[in-house]
């Protein structure tokens, strides 16, 4: 998650009238895996195995965040790692 996003996210809720405490998921639109975070970093083979420890569900943690955009038009300025760390962003 870049923090150019998270910003964007807030301030169009900031906006939004009628929340009443609802939640939103701020994400971008292209899931990690953590391997791949850390393999990006040179460190995921000294982290853990990927094929040694399988996610029971690999869709677990990605998160949904079609209420955020249907209710305010989000889409995120950074839509994703690979696109912060080619921009030097990170």
């Amino acid at each position: 998650m870049h923090h150019l996003y998270v910003e964007q996210a807030l301030l169009l809720l900031l906006n939004l009238q009628g929340l009443d405490g609802e939640t939103f998921n701020v994400a971008d639109d292209a899931p990690i895996t953590l391997y791949e975070l850390a393999d990006s970093f040179g460190s995921a083979a000294d982290t853990f195995d990927a094929e040694e420890t399988p996610l029971k569900d690999p869709f677990e943690g990605i998160l949904d965040v079609s209420k955020l955009r249907k209710r305010t038009g989000f889409r995120p300025l950074v839509p994703s790692y690979y696109v912060a760390r080619d921009l030097d962003i990170l």
